[in-house]
């Protein structure tokens, strides 16, 4: 496995591997669900690359960013058994010599909602990064995990509107046993904590048991309520998941909705969905 950690070594490797390379775009401290991505990856492509990078400009609190978990050898460990070809891990200066440019690329409504309302100029660090890490690695696919929903859709119409000549996938969420959607944030939590967090999952999944049954959305909100009543809610919506538009009472059902919740357990925000035909 070759680490690489410049643009000028990244442009490299991709030069020589041209329409061969799966990407697993990360920020570290990887779980079950980042390997997944990866062995989608493995099985689509010729080559395999990962990055890691804490990308700062996607972080509006400057306390969270300084808490997010960092272990690059326990990373390396996992990602060679893992049988990855290639890890771009650039520190902090190689990314952003200058600091971090003043370009933003934006989708107002879309940005609006979800977690863009609470989180403002996130998604806008997360477009420039991946955008530059697109134009280093030089993927033919790229794997992102749907437990950011609205990330995925946002880069997947990025890339579209841009032109980039990648195919941006969406892979399955993963849970752990009991039912918590996997995330790096998830060792910070204490374990009362960790138990709160369920709650999250719980909701969702007596939600979407609700919709399936024809229920209108006013109900599959108290629903929502009522299960994420003991957390710091942020948002429980339930959305169309093509605009993230929040479904109206009494409107007509999109061909496919988003339940998405964000809350704070521990001082830690998590968040989670189910995508619903």
């Amino acid at each position: 496995m070759q680490i690489i950690t410049t643009r000028a070594e990244m442009r490299a490797f991709a030069a020589r591997h041209i329409q061969e390379i799966g990407f697993v775009p990360t920020m570290g401290y990887l779980h079950a669900g980042h390997l997944s991505l990866v062995e989608r990856a493995k099985a689509e492509n010729k080559v395999t690359a990962v990055s890691i990078f804490v990308n700062p400009a996607q972080f509006n609190d400057p306390k969270d960013l300084e808490k997010y978990p960092v272990d690059l050898d326990r990373d390396f460990a996992m990602l060679e058994q893992a049988g990855v070809d290639a890890v771009f891990c650039p520190p902090r200066t190689e990314i952003y010599p200058t600091g971090v440019p003043a370009l933003k690329m934006r989708y107002d409504e879309m940005m609006a909602r979800l977690c863009g309302a609470g989180r403002p100029g996130h998604f806008e660090g997360v477009l420039l990064i991946v955008h530059n890490l697109f134009m280093w690695v030089r993927p033919r696919h790229a794997y992102f995990g749907l437990k950011d929903y609205q990330q995925f859709i946002l880069i997947r119409r990025m890339a579209a509107d841009l032109e980039l000549d990648v195919e941006v996938v969406g892979c399955p969420l993963v849970r752990e046993a009991d039912g918590l959607a996997m995330s790096s944030r998830n060792v910070r939590l204490s374990g009362a904590g960790r138990v709160a967090a369920l709650a999250l999952s719980q909701a969702l999944f007596a939600a979407a048991d609700l919709w399936r049954q024809g229920k209108d959305v006013s109900q599959v909100h108290a629903a929502l309520a009522q299960g994420l009543s003991p957390l710091e809610v942020e948002y429980a919506l339930v959305s169309d998941a093509a605009t993230l538009e929040p479904v109206a009472t009494g409107a007509e059902r999109p061909r496919e909705v988003v339940i998405a919740v964000a809350a704070f357990v521990d001082g830690i925000r998590l968040i989670d969905n189910v995508l619903l035909a």
